[in-house]
């Protein structure tokens, strides 16, 4: 049975996953908006803590998992809090501080505990680590994740930093050397990357496709000539794994794909991300190429942690190194190194079966959804967008219409929110097509709102009572992902708020 969540090219190990964490947990003083955190004497908290205050909740769930699986790992306790604002007149220092005393973070794990208190109005970031680990997780360590959290807190997928926080900095903990640096601001991305009208920072999911292109050709100049796209797939695929060893995250790289310029636009990528997957692609070399059609897949040797690079080759015979693919063609599971073909019709799947690799008995989704036509490259994203969003508004009762522009923007791009919103249009226009609710499954999945993944995975075992594996997987994904039993937290709350 596959593991509870998918994991990052990036993750430092195959156990680990982004995922999420929710309980309730909010002491307050009424009176002039002024409210405080109180200790209660003989206060029952949640076993993994989780304080969600701000209006988004989507990750709850997912951020569980997290928690969950990073506690399982390193005997660290680990405490997320997610606030809209900080207490009138209190620093984040003096909150964090306050929080970690109060709930006592670390004490049921022999003093190991690790605070994490993020304040959105404010967009700070403060970590605080028990005594224990000071050695481990020393300040400096910390300053550079809540410097990097400035950045990556207003990008499409805060939850991805969220989630690679908890990772790097439990590995920290553990001793491990494969942590590696702390996630920083990559050094391309800019404040007028960031900015929306008169220089406000915004967050990402409020932009466009427009926005990010422009963005990305404003950047200041960078010498990129060395990763130049070559005729020979091979020699591709050595420049790009030279600009993963030299942390290059710019998503103005040559050898790219546009769609991979606006998916490292979308998921910002430091240095420290790049230059781990270089190490990953390193340790299981040597790598196979293997062809189909006008696409390339470099494989390197099983029983090491990564996803395949898919090369694409463009219509002036050149590779081109295409990111979306790896992400929307294959995935792994967090209790498996070795990764899955996610769809039957997966140009590559005879192949790899051929090689004899691991897990290529069955596509993880089989044939209830389908990948779609792949296009002639180069084309102009933003031209194909237009159109088929003109089709949407010249027939806007078309579930099919829908379901084509969100296949663009996931297939080409990974750019999962745009392409759940279109699906669950898709899906609202016609519910009957099962083949959507495939697709949202595996879109919220990898979106980290396990939740909904859940609320998808149940509608598909009842409306296919005889596919006894979806049936398994409902029961086995339900049951990964009840945290009820950590819900009996009281919860205060004297400014009569829903907590």
């Amino acid at each position: 049975m596959p593991g509870t969540a998918k994991d990052s090219m990036f993750s430092e190990n195959s156990n680990w996953r982004r995922a999420l964490l929710v309980a309730c947990l909010i002491l307050a003083l009424a009176g002039g908006g002024w409210w405080a955190w109180q200790h209660q004497r003989g206060l029952q908290r949640p076993e993994y803590v989780l304080i969600n205050e701000t209006a988004q909740h989507d990750y709850d769930l997912a951020f569980k998992m997290s928690l969950k699986l990073a506690e399982k790992k390193s005997g660290i306790e680990n405490a997320l809090v997610l606030l809209q604002s900080l207490p009138p007149a209190k620093t984040i220092e003096e909150t964090a501080t306050g929080l970690f005393e109060q709930l006592r973070i670390g004490a049921r794990r022999n003093g190991r505990g690790i605070l994490y208190l993020y304040s959105a109005s404010e967009n700070v970031l403060r970590i605080i680590v028990s005594y224990d680990l000071e050695g481990e997780i020393p300040d400096v360590y910390c300053r550079r994740l809540e410097d990097a959290a400035r950045t990556y807190m207003l990008s499409e997928v805060p939850q991805d930093f969220i989630s690679e926080l908890i990772i790097t900095t439990n590995l920290r903990g553990m001793g491990s050397k494969s942590a590696g640096d702390a996630p920083s601001r990559p050094r391309w991305l800019t404040d007028d990357f960031l900015s929306g009208g008169g220089g406000a920072l915004v967050r990402g999911y409020g932009k466009t496709m427009a926005d990010y292109q422009g963005a990305i050709r404003s950047l200041p100049d960078a010498d990129l000539k060395q990763f130049l796209p070559s005729p020979d797939a091979g020699i591709t695929i050595e420049r790009y794994a030279s600009s993963l060893a030299a942390g290059i995250g710019d998503p103005r790289l040559p050898l790219l794909t546009e769609g991979s310029r606006i998916f490292r636009a979308v998921v910002p990528r430091d240095e420290a991300q790049q230059k781990r997957i270089f190490g990953f692609f390193r340790q299981a070399a040597p790598y196979r190429l293997i062809f189909e059609r006008n696409l390339g897949l470099a494989v390197s040797q099983p029983g090491h942690s990564n996803l395949p690079f898919v090369l694409r080759r463009g219509t002036d015979n050149l590779w081109y190194v295409d990111e979306p693919k790896a992400w929307t063609y294959f995935h792994r599971f967090e209790d498996n190194v070795n990764f899955y073909v996610k769809y039957s019709d997966n140009p590559f799947l005879e192949a790899l079966r051929m090689m004899h690799l691991p897990n290529m008995e069955r596509a993880v989704y089989s044939d209830h959804a389908r990948t779609p036509v792949l296009p002639a490259y180069p084309f102009s994203l933003a031209a194909e967008v237009q159109a088929r969003e003109n089709k949407i508004r010249e027939a806007p009762q078309d579930a099919a219409s829908y379901a084509a522009l969100g296949d663009l923007y996931l297939f080409e791009m990974n750019w999962l929110a745009k392409s759940i919103a279109a699906y669950e249009k898709a899906a609202a226009l016609a519910p009957g097509e099962l083949a959507y609710h495939w697709r949202l499954m595996d879109l919220y999945l990898n979106a980290s709102r396990a939740d909904k993944a859940l609320a998808e995975l149940k509608f598909l075992s009842e409306h296919l009572p005889a596919d006894q594996q979806t049936r398994d997987w409902y029961r086995y994904y339900r049951k990964e992902y009840d945290f009820a039993g950590n819900l009996s937290i009281a919860c205060i709350n004297l400014r009569a708020e829903a907590c």
